[in-house]
């Protein structure tokens, strides 16, 4: 999350420009995870901490078995 809001910051200069609106979050996991909405409510939570109400998106969590290691949101 920390790397997604820091391209926006570049984009827009200013954070407090901008608003989140939606957020839609692939998470790595094994099947029998049910899990998933806490790590989009964890970045959430530090959305709305850093941007205050303009940072409170919807959310969507998806479980998915892998990420492609070129994927955007891949952590590294």
């Amino acid at each position: 999350m920390l790397n997604r809001l820091a391209a926006a910051v570049q984009a827009v200069g200013d954070p407090g420009r901008g608003r989140i609106v939606q957020m839609l979050v692939f998470v790595a996991s094994t099947p029998d995870c049910g899990e998933q909405s806490q790590v989009a409510n964890a970045a959430g939570e530090l959305l709305i901490e850093v941007l205050g109400e303009n940072g409170r998106p919807a959310r969507t969590a998806i479980g998915v078995a892998g990420l492609p290691p070129q994927h955007p949101c891949r952590t590294r």
